[in-house]
């Protein structure tokens, strides 16, 4: 299972907070998930505030620990980013193994 740091590095050098990614770079993330065949758990929210701090958003949330068609997740993931992206939107992608 790849681990964060085994994110391709021109992705992994777009992450702000060290795990958060524009939608743009979110849906990367979920495409090169796709690839690698890992199991993708979730995505949480953040929101930029003009003062340069971050609400971690609690209502949306994806949970899809119980998912067990991965491929019904990523697509679930990909329509979750776009319908909650907007100015200021971070989304921090969750698969297993994300940190070891």
């Amino acid at each position: 299972m790849p681990s964060f740091a085994d994110l391709p590095p021109d992705l992994l050098a777009k992450a702000e907070r060290r795990t958060w990614f524009n939608s743009g770079d979110a849906l990367l993330i979920l495409d090169w998930l796709a690839e690698a065949n890992e199991r993708f758990l979730g995505m949480d929210v953040a929101q930029k505030l003009e003062d340069g701090e971050w609400m971690l958003l609690i209502d949306p949330i994806l949970d899809l620990s119980y998912q067990t068609d991965n491929c019904s997740a990523l697509d679930e993931g990909r329509r979750f980013v776009n319908e909650n992206e907007g100015v200021g939107r971070m989304f921090e992608p969750v698969w297993e193994g994300r940190f070891k």
